[in-house]
């Protein structure tokens, strides 16, 4: 058997837009425990690379900044796929702090109605959000993490609206 180097785990099911096209929707809103997540490290010790995303929003997890860190305290590089809109000054000091290698900002649409209208939330506010994230990289002389937009998913949900 071969050896597992990345993963990509569920913190939550949690999400606080209100997409159509996300499954997570139909899901029990439930949160993965901590106990279920250290399991996890243990039966995977080859973990190079942990991705935290899924249907739901990982910052909405109450623990994730600490699995953040168990990752990190075992050399684990750490990407995540978010909404952007709870990346307050705060939650940035701490995703800066704790070395998060790669954001990838679900985005949909640049388009504040269309972007509201596919995602349930206000675009203006994952950019001002951004931007801060960005600045605040600059300010400390970072380079990560790398901050990416992903978009495709609203296509169906586009067409299925016209």
């Amino acid at each position: 058997m071969g050896t597992v180097r990345f993963a990509q785990i569920e913190p939550t099911t949690r999400c606080n837009f209100t997409c159509g096209f996300c499954a997570g929707r139909a899901m029990p809103q439930e949160d993965l425990s901590l106990d279920t997540f250290r399991a996890a490290l243990d039966a995977f010790p080859d973990l190079q690379h942990v991705e935290l995303q899924g249907e739901g929003e990982s910052l909405l997890h109450p623990a994730f900044f600490d699995m953040v860190g168990l990752l990190r305290a075992r050399g684990v590089k750490v990407s995540l796929i978010s909404n952007g809109s709870l990346l307050s000054p705060g939650a940035v000091d701490k995703v800066l702090d704790a070395g998060i290698e790669k954001i990838s900002v679900s985005i949909e649409s640049a388009d504040a109605d269309t972007f509201r209208a596919i995602r349930g939330g206000k675009l203006d506010k994952v950019v001002r959000n951004l931007e801060h994230l960005m600045a605040e990289r600059a300010r400390r002389g970072l380079d990560r993490p790398v901050v990416g937009l992903l978009a495709g998913a609203h296509r169906a949900v586009s067409a299925e609206r016209q």
